[in-house]
């Protein structure tokens, strides 16, 4: 039983050493066959292959294979990374230009049926907004879905102070164009950007465009 065991190791042994120094044979066989200049430099011998040549070769095929194998998985990673952005980014382009479309569509129902504006629960506040509240909406608009901004973050790109932008942002966060987060900056609370104001802010965008 031990000499069986004992021979299985050993001819597990030798397999495993023979993967491992087969790149290098391969190589020197190559160079026998096409460089015997290179081959009588090195003195290697037709017959028999030096184990020390061998072994150095064998070890550097095999980390150059996997230095190659490393360097494809994280290029695999960064393509996959880069395109499940511009997929996230494509699915979130075309919900905006739906809900554009739809908003769009409430809002010419309302105009042909104007006795059941009261029944449309998706209609967007008839709210007049001046330039300051635009600007909030297309910066939470630009910063993405599902992302927060606050006061201080953009009292310093108005040139206004917070408390200005507070109003504002208290004002469209009334009207449903923005909504509040927990959290806080600088003592200010954080909003981010809802689905009602993505389709006004689309609509408005589409109108002043077509201005």
């Amino acid at each position: 039983m031990f000499t069986n065991l004992a021979t299985i190791l050993r001819d597990s042994a030798y397999a495993v050493y023979a993967a491992f120094v087969w790149p290098g044979k391969f190589l020197l066989s190559l160079t026998v066959a096409h460089a015997p200049g290179l081959t009588e430099w090195l003195n290697i011998d037709n017959g028999e292959s030096p184990v020390l040549m061998t072994f150095i070769l064998s070890l550097v095929s095999w980390f150059l294979v996997i230095a190659l194998l490393t360097f494809g998985l994280r290029i695999g990673r960064h393509v996959t990374r880069t395109l499940g952005a511009i997929f996230r980014s494509g699915l979130f382009r075309m919900s905006d230009y739906l809900r554009g479309h739809k908003t769009a569509l409430i809002l010419w129902l309302r105009d042909k049926f104007p006795k059941r504006r009261k029944a449309d629960v998706d209609t967007i506040p008839m709210v007049e907004f001046d330039d300051l509240d635009m600007a909030v909406l297309r910066s939470a608009s630009a910063i993405g879905p599902g992302l927060a901004l606050a006061a201080p973050d953009l009292a310093g790109r108005f040139k206004l102070r917070p408390s200005q932008v507070q109003r504002s942002l208290k004002k469209l966060s009334k009207n449903q164009m923005l909504t509040q987060v927990i959290g806080s900056t600088d003592g200010y609370g954080n909003y981010r950007l809802t689905e009602s104001g993505t389709a006004y802010l689309a609509m408005w965008q589409r109108q002043t465009a077509a201005n």
